[in-house]
């Protein structure tokens, strides 16, 4: 898979890849990856872009833009930085694909 999303924008959308299956209880999402074969569990931040990045693809510029529209964060919270380091970590678990 591509390398994700650039802070300019150029790179290809990812998305939530389909050998992913999900659940999501309130505001928790529980998934598996049948390519890893490994369960995890979000919550927070992490939920809502991983059900955003399951019903759209997007770049990291466009989902910075949609979470100030959509979530309201801590102040206390480097929103972008967040963004990025939850991108890194779905990547890391074999979660994303290039759309």
């Amino acid at each position: 898979m591509p390398g994700l999303p650039t802070q300019d924008g150029s790179a290809t959308k990812v998305r939530i890849a389909p050998d992913v299956l999900w659940r999501a209880w309130d505001d928790e999402i529980v998934c598996y990856s049948n390519t890893t074969g490994d369960t995890h569990h979000f919550a927070d931040l992490a939920a809502w872009l991983f059900r955003l990045l399951s019903t759209e693809a997007a770049n990291e510029p466009e989902i910075e833009a949609t979470a100030l529209q959509r979530i309201e964060l801590p102040t206390t919270v480097d929103g972008p930085a967040a963004i990025r380091r939850t991108l890194d970590m779905f990547q890391r678990l074999s979660l994303l694909e290039a759309a």
